[in-house]
């Protein structure tokens, strides 16, 4: 029988009752003070040995979670009892955590930390990355020896604590590594438990060879003699859509010759999402990651698997897997099927019917291996998308898409664009003409958000009869940059990128210098070649989105040019870089550059224009970055 705890601040209301089994009184606790469950299991494991004993005794019920039974001293009967012991674990480590600052073991920074009782035995630093480490050290002050960890299922030394040590073994080997994101015997320490073939018999097998496991002293092997067969273990996950599911997993060839395959991840239950990264590894360990963006429907399940291509007597050896969760970074693109491959998504007829289909031809698409093809007998009809979202008024939203026309030597001349539609039906748009030719030709169209909206239209009006116009790699997405009109003499977000320049913003009505858009625009001019204006946003981006820059540029004297670089970099990880230099005179003149991403963990994106001129000033209007 328990009794009734009232709510305190580490706790809420533990309500009592009679002949409450431990599993109850675990399951309680744990929801009383913010502690998982599974963590009171393993300390009653690593405590008293009380999960997996069969013969029970008086004192490990009485002291089961050790507490108030310090190293130096009897045991505190106050805390007898084994409600007493759980509730008094769970609220302690909710005062660890809210009073952290007052105990000696702190996250976030190296603490020396004794290898037994016996001071003797000495101390060693640890770095502390998260409070719940600082917690289960605090609650056991010692952490492994070497001797400790070089058995880690049995005993060390003289010298040898085995509290925290424990803990590990016990929730890895329960529960997963919890640095694996749930994944059983992530690194195979006695054990592949969890891990099995994935799509047919595989041979498979684990081998304790410390000095070629990538981590610890296990890892496990695998081969067959059919290609395309895998290795997998699956995760009960729930993942919500915005959420990014991480895997790494280290993977070597046995024999050094090339041994290659595919690493997938995979979101089950619900639509099924799946993402993939190739391998090719000789006999050097190489971690291999990928990463699922949740963005179809929320997942039950989480797969990783390794799938083998290369066998005829070739060994694949796995080690140290870990599934990590996240925040997914922000769709880039609002578009269904931009680039429609092996699907029209969500294109459809926008204004009266239209002919449509998408064809597999990689010597005619512009990207990938699929491109979409429309026409039309009477002019004026269209082919759009109907997208649903809620952009903030005063955001300016970029529609783009590649065209070219069907028929060689036949131009095809249509309508790109833009509407935001509200509940009363349409709000605003805005348009730009395009003619297709042969060539692959990137048209862009920009509406700012002037009212509320709860859907967004990109829509292609056809013109032109008699030919056919292919589209491919659309892209429907918000502007990124601040202020890039400059409106209301704003210049949020703008700075100096490189050497020394002179900025500026004026109004066409003190200036009587048209805009390009707006009412406003910038001036810069530079001392020495190589100045810069740029901003830079942050931003988590995904291998193989492509991003554009745009601006409006123009001579501040006509009879003069004034000439630079548009620059977008993508900085963090792998620095990339795309630029387009340009000469512009007294009119203005859009300049653009694209950059589609190849490399992953990017967190920031650079709007750069270099100036070359000296003696002359550069206008500066209606930058998107997109």
């Amino acid at each position: 029988s328990t009794p009734t705890r009232p709510a305190t601040s580490y706790c809420s209301t533990y309500t009592g009752a009679a002949s409450e089994t431990a599993a109850q009184i675990v399951a309680k606790v744990g929801l009383a003070c913010g502690i998982n469950p599974q963590e009171l299991l393993v300390m009653l494991e690593k405590e008293q040995g009380l999960i997996n004993t069969n013969s029970p005794t008086t004192y490990m019920y009485r002291s089961a979670l050790g507490f108030g039974c310090p190293d130096t001293a009897a045991c505190d009967s106050t805390y007898y009892g084994f409600f007493n012991q759980v509730y008094a674990a769970g609220a302690q480590f909710q005062s660890y955590t809210k009073n952290s600052a007052s105990w000696s073991y702190q996250p976030g920074r190296v603490n020396n930390i004794l290898y037994n009782p016996s001071a003797s035995c000495g101390a060693g630093p640890v770095y502390i990355q998260n409070q719940a480490t600082a917690n289960l050290y605090i609650y056991t002050p010692y952490q492994p020896n070497a001797a400790a960890l070089a058995n880690l299922y049995g005993s060390g030394d003289s010298c040898s604590a085995y509290g925290n040590r424990n803990f590990w073994v016990y929730f890895s080997t329960w529960f997963g590594d919890p640095t694996g994101g749930g994944l059983q015997n992530p690194s195979f320490e006695g054990d592949s438990a969890g891990w099995g073939a994935g799509n047919g018999f595989v041979n498979q097998v684990d081998y304790n060879t410390p000095s070629v496991a990538q981590n610890g002293s296990w890892f496990f092997a695998s081969n067959t003699t059919v290609p395309g067969r895998s290795v997998a273990q699956t995760v009960n996950r729930t993942v919500n859509v915005g959420d990014q599911v991480t895997a790494t997993i280290w993977l070597r060839s046995a024999y050094g010759e090339p041994f290659s395959g595919t690493v997938a991840v995979w979101g089950l239950g619900g639509s099924t999402e799946v993402a993939s990264t190739p391998y090719t590894v000789g006999s050097a360990w190489q971690q291999v990651t990928v990463k699922l963006p949740i963005r179809a429907s929320s997942h039950s399940l989480v797969r990783l698997e390794v799938y083998m291509n290369t066998t005829a007597n070739s060994t694949l050896f796995i080690d140290n897997a870990a599934l990590t969760y996240g925040q997914a970074p922000p769709l880039k693109n609002l578009l269904s099927s931009p680039g429609f491959e092996s699907s029209q998504g969500g294109w459809a007829p926008g204004n009266g019917f239209v002919n449509r289909a998408f064809y597999q031809d990689p010597s005619i698409a512009h990207g990938g291996s699929w491109y979409g093809a429309t026409n039309t007998t009477t002019p004026g009809h269209s082919l759009a998308q109907l997208v649903s979202a809620s952009p903030t008024v005063g955001s300016r939203y970029s529609f783009s898409i590649w065209v070219r026309s069907g028929i060689p030597g036949s131009p095809f001349s249509g309508t790109l664009t833009l509407w935001g539609l509200g509940d009363g039906g349409v709000a605003f748009y805005n348009d730009t003409s395009f003619t297709a030719t042969q060539a692959w030709t990137k048209v862009t169209v920009t509406t700012d958000i002037s009212q509320p909206v709860t859907t967004l239209k990109p829509e292609i009006y056809l013109n032109s009869t008699g030919n056919t116009l292919f589209l491919d790699d659309g892209v429907l997405a918000d502007n990124l940059l601040t202020a890039g009109s400059f409106e209301g003499g704003s210049f949020t977000g703008w700075g100096v990128g490189n050497g020394s320049i002179n900025t500026a913003v004026y109004s066409t009505a003190a200036t009587s210098i048209p805009s390009q858009d707006g009412g406003w625009f910038a001036a810069t001019n530079t001392p020495a070649s190589g100045g810069s204006l740029s901003q830079t946003v942050q931003r988590q981006t995904i291998v193989g989105d492509p991003y554009t820059g745009e601006v409006w540029l123009r001579s501040s004297d006509p009879s003069k040019t004034f000439s630079g670089t548009l620059a977008l970099w993508a900085l963090g990880g792998a620095t990339e870089v795309a630029t387009t230099a340009f000469t512009v005179g007294g009119t203005w003149t859009k300049v653009s550059v694209e950059l589609p991403l190849a490399n992953p963990d990017h967190t920031s994106l650079r709007f750069e224009i270099y100036e070359s001129t000296t003696g002359n000033t550069l206008f500066v209007d209606s930058a998107v970055l997109f």
